[in-house]
Order: C-alpha cells, then sequence, then structure tokens
C-alpha cells in the first residue's frame, strides 16, 4: 500500500521530466510522455517475466480448462454492473436493460456467474467503460499513458478506470472492500487477465521491431474499435 501511495508523486515528477525530453516524433504520436511511458513499460515487462507470467502460468496448469472458464465467467459477471452503468451514461437502455438481465439470470441461475447461462439464452455479453463513455460523448482521449501493472492507457481512460471502481460489487460490499479479500479478487482477475493477453503478448515478442510502439498502435486501434472511429494509426517508427 504504502508503494501505491508514493506513486502520485513519483509519476508526477516523471510526467514533468518526460515532457522536457520529448522528441518530436512523440509528440506527433500523442505520446508527450514517452521517455517516462517506456520506462514503465519496460518495469512492466520484468515484473511480467519475473512474478506475473509464472504465476499465471501455474493457475493454468493446476486448474482445470473448465475450473478458469468457470472464475473467467464469475469475473465478467461482476463487471456487469459497471457495464451497465455506463449503457445508460451512453444513451442505450436497451443494451444496459440486457446486461441487467444477464446480470440477474447469471448470478442466479448460473451460481454466481460460474455458468454464462445468459449466452446460453441468447442475451449477448457487451463490453465498456467509463472512459469509452467519455469517448462516446466526445471528450478526447489525451496522451498516452503506460500504468505500472496495468499497461497502456490514456489521461482519459485512467480517469475512466477510477470512475469505474464505484459501480463495481465489490466497491458495495465493504468486507470485501475493507480487508485482503479485495486484493485477492484484484489478483485473480490480474492472472485472468495475463492468460488471455498471453498470444498477444507472444506476438509481439516474436514479431515486432519496437514492442512499446507497437502495443501502443494495438492499444489505441482497439479503444477507436470500441468507440466505433477505427482508423489507420501511423505511429509506427520508419526504419531504413
Amino acid at each position: 500500500m504504502r508503494q501505491l501511495r508514493l506513486a502520485g508523486p513519483v509519476v508526477l515528477a516523471g510526467l514533468a521530466l518526460a515532457a522536457c525530453t520529448t522528441r518530436p516524433e512523440s509528440l506527433q504520436a500523442n505520446d508527450p510522455f514517452e521517455p517516462l511511458n517506456r520506462a514503465v513499460f519496460s518495469f512492466n515487462a520484468a515484473a511480467d517475466e519475473a512474478v506475473i507470467a509464472p504465476v499465471a502460468y501455474a493457475y493454468r496448469g493446476a486448474v482445470p480448462r473448465t475450473g478458469r472458464l468457470g472464475v473467467r465467467n464469475a469475473l465478467r459477471n461482476l463487471n456487469e454492473p459497471v457495464v451497465f452503468a455506463n449503457l445508460l451514461l451512453q444513451g442505450r437502455p436497451g443494451d444496459a436493460f440486457a446486461t441487467a438481465s444477464r446480470f440477474g439470470l447469471n448470478t442466479i441461475v448460473g451460481v454466481g456467474g460460474l455458468f454464462d447461462v445468459a449466452s446460453e439464452a441468447n442475451i449477448a455479453r457487451r463490453d465498456t467503460d467509463f472512459g469509452l463513455t467519455l469517448g462516446h460523448w466526445g471528450v478526447e482521449s489525451g496522451p498516452y499513458m503506460v500504468l505500472p501493472f496495468l499497461g497502456p492507457s490514456s489521461v482519459r481512460d485512467t480517469f475512466g478506470r477510477f470512475v469505474d471502481r464505484y459501480p463495481h460489487p465489490t466497491y458495495w460490499v465493504e468486507d470485501v472492500r475493507e480487508t485482503e479479500a479485495i486484493w485477492v479478487y484484484r489478483a485473480i482477475y490480474a492472472i485472468d487477465v495475463r492468460l488471455q493477453l498471453d498470444e498477444t503478448f507472444q506476438s509481439l515478442e516474436r514479431s515486432a521491431i519496437d514492442p512499446y510502439v507497437q502495443l501502443r498502435s494495438v492499444y489505441r486501434q482497439n479503444r477507436a474499435n470500441a468507440l466505433g472511429t477505427a482508423q489507420d494509426f501511423n505511429d509506427l517508427p520508419d526504419f531504413d
């Protein structure tokens, strides 16, 4: 916890330093904090290699696929209230109602979300967040950022992450929010996300000339696709 409290001043100091040492290409790519972002990217890569990936692979080896799928379903079900709130804020009441239906059906009939009975009932899963809600109403993404442990983001999406904590069920229950249980939840969530992204990470390692730039481009493209504003991002470096 102490490291998290110290992160704010350290990041702000780093942003100030990065702003003074930004290359013209970084400004063109809307990445004015590239020196700091690359440092955080390297830190994340080292942490992943040393701790996160080995733990994720151990989990995959120890827990059968059916069990891992049940955990993933439960994690997604817990996020449905976040999706519901953002769909309402985006002016999509029909999708919000469908998401509320999914949450109720999977929580009650699907044993707390372990089984995705809503999908079997042809109620498709929606996925959105407050960063996309802001984008839906015309808020620009702002400069690109790389967050410790969390990876690619932007000023808009980082703020969105903070807001999305409040409609999440783990925030409603004080016995979870104020105890070690919240860290257990976050650890399980991080492991599941790491396994979902494993193929992407391996692809970057195999094929990317500059993994940092490639990941930045992929992140932006995915967010643009989610907003329905997909375009070609020409921020890959030029090589002779």
